[in-house]
């Protein structure tokens, strides 16, 4: 069986939901010439423990996560008329992504307004209230994943593909950590088991949310940003899926961006530890612990990132060991660049910072007698907040970019640190740092991608 996870970049267009059509009907004639194969080998063995299909997980529409976590801020701010325009704004690009699909069914623009109301519904508490919870944050920001799924389903009922929903929230159990929330392996197991695997034998495609879970209390959580792939590869591991296809409208990894640099090599094959840590680095491509579920569990699935347009070729294939191909890094041992952005750098007055993990550190380093630190902007009144409670203080110093090099082997990094700082040296660099299998630069902000476009260019095409 495979696990398809659809990204929502693809989603935004109407060709890029026709593609999702093409690609469900394509994998179905699969799966049952593997049924009618598996049938006639087993004669009349057991097989109930044999399983085959589709799972489709779906992540938010474009940019409509961005659009509610703007729309919670507003009416954090007391601003409630604007957040109610940033909604609507999502709600009509969902309604008029249907209507250039020809879906023209009223109880789907039924279920569209009724999710929108529900919504708006927490803004409005948000704004009297004026303060927006992680927990409300999360039941808002989950929205977004359900405008998809309402979407999509209608859309393969209308194309006679055989499709059940699976909501998110009744299948992944979590923790409490609200924004970032772990699944709980064993329990999500149990449901998996009961609610999808009987769909599955009676070949249904498996629809469900990515990013969106539930406590064991049933209240709604998300898991970090970009975890779509996370629920995708959680999926597989339980139902041990000989596949996991992550599609993009990129073919795959790159060496860097391809956005944002002129000529990005594509990266063929990579160890799940290596992607790990391309993610964990700022690679938006893919969730920074994506694979966890799939090296836990000992499963021979396979994670393959591709695009479905037929004009690209080539893919990314990412598995649990790893034949290095002698073109696979540059010759300072480096797989790829990957860059964040817009983020702060402090001076803190801790002695240590144990008791902050939770808040998501890019960075900690000591300088001097100083701890330094450099956190995401969205992480940084949360964190003041505890800081000061504990009694601590921290001064920003810095708003900085920070561009890694993924190295393949730890014994490249002094060839590396040279050739980098050489590279760097008419950019304003506040340090150099090493951090896991990476290389980090923090530079100045303002020149985070001319510096990144400058280390690709040293590193990857010459």
């Amino acid at each position: 069986m495979v696990v398809y996870k659809f990204g929502g970049a693809l989603a935004r267009s109407r060709r890029g939901l026709l593609a999702l059509v093409k690609l469900l009907q394509e994998a179905q004639k699969r799966e049952a010439v593997r049924m009618r194969r598996a049938d006639r080998s087993r004669s009349g063995k057991n097989s109930s423990a044999e399983i085959n299909g589709v799972v489709l997980v779906v992540s938010a529409i474009g940019h409509t996560t961005r659009n509610l976590a703007r729309a919670a801020e507003l009416a954090e701010d007391g601003k409630l008329r604007e957040a109610e325009e940033v909604l609507d704004k999502s709600i009509v690009q969902h309604e008029q992504l249907a209507e250039s699909l020809g879906l023209n069914d009223a109880g789907l623009f039924d279920r569209l307004t009724k999710l929108s109301r529900d919504i708006a519904s927490l803004l409005e508490g948000v704004a009297i209230v004026r303060e927006l919870s992680p927990r409300t944050r999360d039941a808002i920001l989950a929205s977004g994943e359900s405008l998809a799924t309402i979407l999509i389903e209608a859309l393969l009922k209308d194309h006679e593909i055989p499709v059940r929903l699976v909501e998110a929230r009744n299948l992944i159990v979590t923790d409490e950590n609200f924004g970032h929330a772990a699944p709980v392996l064993d329990e999500t197991s149990r449901r998996v088991e009961k609610q999808i695997v009987p769909q599955l034998r009676r070949s249904y495609v498996v629809l469900t949310q990515g990013f969106v879970g539930s406590t064991r209390d049933s209240i709604t959580t998300t898991m970090g940003s970009e975890s779509s792939d996370l629920t995708a590869t959680l999926l597989a591991s339980v139902l041990s899926a000989e596949e996991v296809v992550i599609w993009k409208t990129v073919p795959g990894l790159y060496t860097a961006d391809p956005e944002l640099v002129k000529a990005p090599k594509l990266i063929r094959s990579l160890s799940f530890d290596e992607a790990e840590e391309m993610g964990r680095r700022g690679a938006r491509i893919l969730f920074p612990t994506f694979a966890h579920p799939i090296v836990q569990s000992n499963t021979k699935t396979l994670v393959r990132i591709a695009t479905p347009f037929a004009r690209t070729t080539g893919h990314t294939t990412i598995s649990r060991e790893l034949a290095r191909p002698k073109q696979r890094s540059s010759g300072t041992g480096g797989l790829a660049l990957a860059i964040e952005e817009h983020l702060v750098s402090m001076v803190v007055s801790a002695s240590n910072l144990h008791a902050f993990g939770k808040h998501n550190i890019i960075l900690q380093w000591q300088s001097e007698a100083e701890i330094r630190i450099v956190i995401r902007k969205e992480d940084k009144k949360v964190f003041l907040r505890d800081l000061e409670a504990a009694g601590h203080t921290a001064k920003e110093s810095a708003t900085v970019s920070a561009i890694s090099l993924i190295l393949s082997r730890p014994d490249f990094v002094p060839e590396a640190f040279s050739l980098i700082a050489k590279s760097m040296h008419n950019f304003r660099v506040y340090a150099i740092l090493q951090a896991g299998r990476s290389l980090i630069v923090l530079v100045d902000d303002a020149e985070g991608i001319p510096a990144l476009r400058k280390l690709h260019h040293d590193l990857f095409e010459n």
